[in-house]
């Protein structure tokens, strides 16, 4: 049974996501049921991998910060101002979680400040044109979007940090560099959707795939480096 599900544990995350694409096209309440099963699917898929979650530290960091994310999930079901704002907390952590997690694989240097600081610089001028767009829809919003936007580009550039090692770069630039800029592109539609769209159930669909596909390719990435 173990050996079943260590094979096809991330088939079925893929299948309950696009179930739950579904329930939330048809805008069905099982949207409830779905959704908090998708990162636990994850942290399953890595346990059945891994003889010791504690060891080293970064992957532990990394299982709290999926952990944190699975709240995040489960917050956000309900879509009122309370709780997104306290999925948007589980979100920010997680996302510092990932950031600590990806700075144990390489440490920042000297020799590997410049690709950081030119993917900060980038995700600044981004920021704010972004930031500038939205900033008359967000009203009590502004300090909490842009301090979440700082914590995005912290886990944006310590991703791009680990592409430093070489142990680890064909992992980094396989899988987390593609999966946190996914992760980014997927929070600038959760943005884009509250305050200016107006919750349209299409861009949900569209939040939910590239959600999915960004926690899948870091899981992966995170596979390949630890286990």
């Amino acid at each position: 049974m173990q050996s079943f599900f260590a094979k096809r544990a991330l088939t079925i995350f893929w299948c309950i996501l696009l179930l739950h694409c579904v329930f939330q096209y048809l805008e069905l309440p099982y949207v409830a049921v779905t959704k908090p099963m998708l990162t636990p699917l994850l942290i399953f898929h890595l346990l059945l991998h891994d003889n010791n979650i504690g060891y080293p530290k970064g992957k532990f960091i990394y299982y709290v910060g999926l952990i944190l994310a699975f709240f995040g999930d489960v917050m956000l079901i309900l879509i009122n101002d309370t709780f997104f704002l306290s999925g948007m907390i589980a979100f920010m952590l997680m996302n510092l979680l990932f950031s600590f997690s990806f700075l144990q694989m390489n440490r920042l240097s000297k020799s590997s400040i410049l690709p950081v600081c030119i993917t900060l610089t980038f995700l600044a001028f981004i920021a704010h044109a972004f930031y500038q767009l939205l900033e008359a829809e967000m009203g009590s919003y502004k300090i909490p979007v842009l301090v979440y936007m700082v914590t995005i580009a912290f886990m944006v550039a310590s991703a791009v940090n680990v592409a430093g090692n070489m142990r680890y770069r064909k992992a980094a630039i396989s899988y987390l560099i593609p999966g946190v800029l996914v992760f980014l592109v997927e929070n600038v539609l959760v943005a884009a959707n509250k305050f200016h769209y107006d919750r349209d159930k299409d861009i949900f669909v569209i939040v939910m795939l590239t959600y999915g596909l960004a926690q899948y390719l870091i899981v992966k990435g995170m596979q390949k480096i630890y286990l």
